[in-house]
């Protein structure tokens, strides 16, 4: 049943209220007005979907509400009601815009139904009309975007800026343009003019973090020219994470003045414009240098971008995976200017040699920027690329010129990692999807509370300090701290075997400190059964029961295929505390707890990788 706003205006109060009575059980929201200007004051206020008036009404009649209401609203829908039988009056109220009549008296049904169908008339006109504008807009920003991905599509910069300039004055209506496009220095030069405009007033060189400037292209939105007229020409910066590619000038427009809609419009295009930009100056740096960079011996982006084609291609047709890496060093300038000229050099080149020296003959590393590079790693699966992370990130730490600009400053370095096709099929997907994981170290407790600065064995110091309140816990972090509670550490028990179990064939360990008591064996019982655990083979989770020899050797679970009970003896700190560590191609997942104490538990990768690697090198245990 349609509902919407009413407003009825009837001289007569009983009427007002017995239309009241009939509309408002029904959902209806329903205003009274006792006269036309009333009405007429009533409809300036606020909107409504119906008018129901009554003909004879002293002063301004029913007739003359309606016409003046529909001057002023021509998709309002409006009823007629009155004692008058004569056809005529039917007729001069239907000429005034009424889309229904009716006679006195009045049955409240017949009135509901009427609004009901009036109602439903007003929101199928509304609902076309909305249509309409929506088809049109859509075949607007359709042509929009094909001449944006023309733009995009242009790696010439001659010939993008030409193309720019054409493609903003048509969308913006304008006779006049000019752009300006940045150089190596940052600085824009003038590039390029069309139309009416004044060569002479043209500026040959802006800077955009100087001045008047400075201020429009932190905000990035069109805006006016000094001096001209309101909506006369505007300004239109060019700017892509925050670094000004280029300005236009918009002037002159063929017909009345620019306004907000022209200058919305324009920005839409400008942002493909700045991105095209970029994009035509990489490929130009790409062109004018060798295939790998003289200072770190990393190849090229246009050759890693070609070799990573061939590799979604042969990855795609023969179901294979493989892995794309980001390398980044956080605060390049810092270390630039704390260490000096030469210690800088020294330990980027080291940095890159390291992670060279992880990588396998077939993997590729690529130099993106001054503080980025990417690592390509064929036939390797997401878990196998976490092992990659660890390694590089070892070596890198163990390269004497890093620990040298360490002592001056922290060397702050981000990796992140994402599979084909787990995490996307097409170059860009897998790229967003590592970008995040960078931020995902850099969010990391790891990074906040200095937690890599522990040496690789020092696994109980760790421990020690995540279990202790003095550390505060980041408000965003996937961390928390808990009182003690062995049934939450049956539970992730439980839960980490069901884990395993949904997927036997992804790559990954599970270490298990049961304390002091052995681990009971329902609490590992949704293991994969001994069969498809056997067909797995190497690609499952392998499981470690940690402890002296009457705990894990007394296991029923230890003699599953996928478990592997470590006797530790001699450690009195494995008897007071109990740990699970889960780290695979699916999930992360860490809990500690002095039984009767503290539990920290944290689903945080970087510091579930960290815990691993630590229990690892304390005793000596093999990395998959």
């Amino acid at each position: 049943m349609a509902v919407g706003r009413v407003l009825i205006v009837d001289d007569e109060l009983f009427f007002r209220a017995f239309y009241q009575e009939a509309l408002a059980p029904r959902g209806h929201k329903v205003s009274l007005a006792a006269s036309g200007e009333e009405a007429l004051r009533a409809l300036a206020a606020e909107p409504f979907d119906l008018l129901l008036t009554d003909i004879l009404m002293p002063e301004m009649d029913g007739i003359a509400l309606v016409e003046e209401a529909r001057r002023r609203d021509p998709e309002l829908e409006a009823v007629a009601i009155t004692a008058d039988e004569k056809v005529s009056t039917a007729v001069r109220a239907m000429k005034a815009g009424c889309a229904d009549f009716l006679v006195k008296p009045v049955e409240q049904e017949d009135l509901a139904l009427l609004v009901e169908r009036a109602l439903d008339r007003q929101r199928l006109r509304r609902e076309h009309s909305q249509l309409l504008t929506e088809n049109l807009q859509l075949a607007r920003f359709q042509v929009l975007f094909r001449q944006s991905l023309g733009i995009l599509a242009t790696l010439d910069l001659e010939r993008l800026q030409d193309l720019i300039l054409s493609v903003l004055a048509r969308v913006a209506d304008a006779q006049s343009a000019a752009i300006w496009i940045a150089d190596e220095t940052g600085q824009l030069s003038l590039r390029g003019y069309r139309g009416l405009v004044d060569r002479s007033g043209l500026s040959p060189r802006i800077d955009p973090r100087d001045g008047i400037w400075s201020e429009p292209f932190r905000a990035g939105r069109p805006f006016p020219v000094p001096g001209a007229a309101e909506g006369e020409a505007f300004y239109l910066p060019l700017v892509v994470d925050d670094e000004p590619m280029g300005l236009a000038l918009l002037a002159d427009r063929a017909a009345g003045r620019f306004g907000p809609e022209e200058q919305a419009t324009a920005a839409s295009v400008a942002q493909y414009a700045a991105l095209a930009v970029r994009n035509a100056r990489r490929f130009q740096t790409l062109e004018r240098v060798g295939l790998r960079d003289r200072e770190t011996n990393a190849y090229n982006l246009s050759y890693f971008v070609d070799y990573a084609a061939k590799e979604f291609y042969k990855s795609r047709r023969y179901g294979r995976q493989f892995s794309l890496v980001i390398v980044s060093v956080d605060n390049l300038e810092q270390m630039r200017k704390t260490a000096g000229r030469e210690l800088f050099r020294c330990a980027t080149r080291d940095i890159v040699a390291a992670v060279l020296r992880v990588a396998r003959d077939a993997d590729i590393l690529a130099k993106v920027s001054e503080n980025e590079y990417y690592v390509l790693l064929p036939e390797t699966d997401y878990f196998g690329a976490l092992m990659f992370l660890r390694r590089a990130a070892e070596e890198v730490r163990k390269e004497e010129s890093v620990r040298k600009l360490a002592e001056r400053c922290p060397v702050l370095l981000s990796m992140g990692a994402a599979t084909f096709p787990k995490d996307g099929e097409d170059f860009d997907e897998l790229l967003h999807r590592c970008r995040d994981r960078v931020e995902e170290q850099r969010g990391s407790i790891l990074r906040r509370l200095h937690l890599p600065d522990f040496e690789p064995g020092a696994f109980w110091e760790l421990v020690d300090m995540l279990l202790q309140d003095s550390a505060r816990l980041p408000e965003s972090s996937p961390s928390s701290r808990l009182p003690a509670d062995p049934e939450l550490f049956a539970a992730v028990q439980h839960e980490a075997a069901r884990e395993i179990g949904r997927d036997p064939r992804a790559r990954g360990l599970l270490y298990l400190g049961a304390g002091s008591r052995a681990a009971s064996s329902p609490r590992l019982a949704c293991l994969p059964d001994a069969d498809l655990a056997a067909r797995a083979g190497d690609s499952s989770v392998r499981v470690y029961l940690l402890g002296p020899h009457g705990n894990a050797a007394e296991d029923p679970i230890a003699e599953h295929p996928l478990v592997t009970p470590v006797f530790l003896d001699g450690d009195q700190r494995l008897g007071s505390h109990q740990f699970l560590f889960f780290l695979s191609e699916n999930a992360a997942y860490a809990l500690i707890q002095r039984p009767g104490e503290q539990l920290f538990h944290t689903s945080d990768v970087p510091l579930v990788d960290a815990l691993v690697a630590k229990l690892q090198a304390l005793y000596d245990l093999q990395p998959m």
